[in-house]
């Protein structure tokens, strides 16, 4: 079994090869990428969570708050859902969250009444340029543990994944 350039064994080598103790005739070569990175995406993820919590977001909030942030005008809760690639339910949910607390605001779209138009407040612009810059040093932290010289390759093989895969959860 190959690991790669790292070559230490890890907890998805262990699950590997005891699924193919168990059925050698499953074809569990999948392991290694799925496993990989659900196991990355989890660490990061808590990390995330953990870190936004001290400022009572949810990295979904913190997503929106990002993608109003870098918008040039105001987004429609469609707009932000796709951006987001988070239901419709649960976008709704987090823009009605985040303007409870003052952080973005909404307003009717002048050319369709029943639409709407989400945007920032001050308050809400001087919270992200507050959480961005500190959640981007909490995760270049955390990839330290990965070689600088072997992160372009992973990179590289990360955007591949995403391409492959559509980059929409539609």
């Amino acid at each position: 079994m190959s690991h790669g350039s790292l070559r230490q064994p890890d907890d998805v080598d262990r699950i590997r090869e005891e699924w193919g103790s168990l059925h050698p005739e499953f074809e569990t070569e999948v392991i290694e990428l799925t496993g990989r990175i659900l196991r990355s995406a989890a660490v990061i993820t808590r990390a995330g969570d953990d870190f936004l919590a001290r400022y009572e977001l949810t990295r979904g909030e913190f997503d929106l708050l990002s993608a109003l942030r870098r918008a040039d005008g105001p987004r429609s809760p469609g707009e932000l859902r796709t951006i987001s690639l988070a239901s419709g339910s649960a976008t709704t949910k987090r823009l009605k969250a985040l303007e409870q607390r003052r952080l973005v605001r909404r307003s009717p779209n002048p050319v369709d009444g029943r639409g709407a138009f989400i945007q920032l407040t001050a308050d809400g612009r001087d919270l992200i340029d507050r959480v961005f810059p500190e959640l981007l040093a909490r995760e270049r932290e955390l990839f330290r543990a990965l070689p600088e010289a072997e992160r372009p390759a992973a990179v590289d093989a990360l955007r591949a994944l995403v391409l492959a895969l559509g980059q929409t959860t539609e």
